[in-house]
């Protein structure tokens, strides 16, 4: 087993807001080119892009392996050749699990956010982005493919479950509306007021601002000048769309005004409290590499086309 040096320890903050009921929550890689990437994650194969993993990991509802290895690592080299390209091993690939292989010379930022401190090192993320497992050291592939085994069945929510059915009726899920012909953030509610002054206030349509397509109001032109000098600061992240749907469901749904998280000084919101808890259990691994890619309904959300997500 050999040691990683230079290793930053990466944390995450989670403190509450004063804002109503919203939660404050504040706190890419190509991996080594030893195996053939997969577009596609049921062919067997290990991929070497965590953010492909990772999307399809979401999408699948099966956990996640980030195996961290290196060039320079003997017993990296030595489950190379013995374990990780095995049949046993790919049949779980893609189906159970998926994998991804990462080089830690080439992802330094993965390996401080995973606290990674030796080598080869396996950390098994459910598709919540929560931990299940971390295995340190070289395996035989009678090893390896039990904790396959085991690592497989751990899988998170049931895709089957629909977050958004049974949502209460008292929420104002109006965050996204259309009038005359154009999207209208926030509900007409002023994003400056909101963020600034932490209060739900209607602007006026007097003072218009458009952000990515989407247009904001505001309480007076003041209020449109600051906005604008710093307008990622107010709008909310997706412009309103919940995260977790849109990583999971990959769909865009608009959350409710009651239901509000923060990340990193932006705010979200969520069609459901299951989606906003598993939001704030980890902010990250929604807020963060967020893709259109194979979303279902972008024809109802044009901005999201162009925007820049992140």
């Amino acid at each position: 087993m050999i040691s990683v040096s230079t290793i930053v320890l990466l944390w995450l903050s989670v403190s509450l807001a004063v804002m109503g009921p919203i939660v404050d929550d504040s706190s890419n890689s190509d991996g080594p080119q030893v195996t053939t990437v997969a577009n596609d994650a049921s062919s067997g194969k290990w991929l070497t892009s965590f953010d492909e993993a990772k999307k399809t990991s979401i999408e699948r509802n099966v956990p996640l392996i980030l195996h961290f290895e290196a060039v320079w690592c003997g017993a990296c080299r030595q489950m190379d050749a013995a374990v990780l390209n095995h049949q046993d091993v790919a049949k779980h690939l893609g189906s159970s699990v998926i994998g991804v292989r990462i080089d830690a010379d080439r992802d330094p930022e993965l390996i401080a956010k995973y606290a990674i401190s030796s080598l080869p090192t396996e950390v098994v993320i459910g598709s919540d982005g929560l931990e299940l497992a971390r295995y340190t050291g070289s395996a035989t592939l009678a090893e390896y493919t039990a904790r396959l085994d085991k690592s497989g069945i751990r899988s998170g929510t049931d895709p089957n479950t629909n977050p958004i059915l049974g949502l209460d009726d008292s929420l104002r899920r109006c965050l996204l509306v259309m009038r005359d012909g154009k999207v209208v953030g926030l509900g007409g509610f002023c994003p400056v007021a909101m963020m600034r002054d932490k209060k739900w206030l209607k602007g006026s349509e007097e003072f218009v601002g458009s952000y990515d397509g989407v247009d904001y109001f505001f309480q007076t032109a003041e209020e449109r000048e600051f906005f604008f000098a710093c307008p990622k600061e107010f709008v909310p992240g997706l412009h309103g769309c919940d995260p977790v749907e849109f990583q999971r469901g990959r769909r865009a749904e608009t959350g409710a005004i009651e239901l509000g998280a923060f990340y990193k000084g932006r705010v979200f919101f969520f069609t459901s409290p299951s989606n906003r808890r598993l939001f704030t259990n980890n902010p990250a691994w929604y807020a963060e590499g967020v893709s259109t890619d194979r979303i279902q309904n972008l024809e109802q959300f044009p901005f999201l086309k162009s925007m820049d997500l992140n």
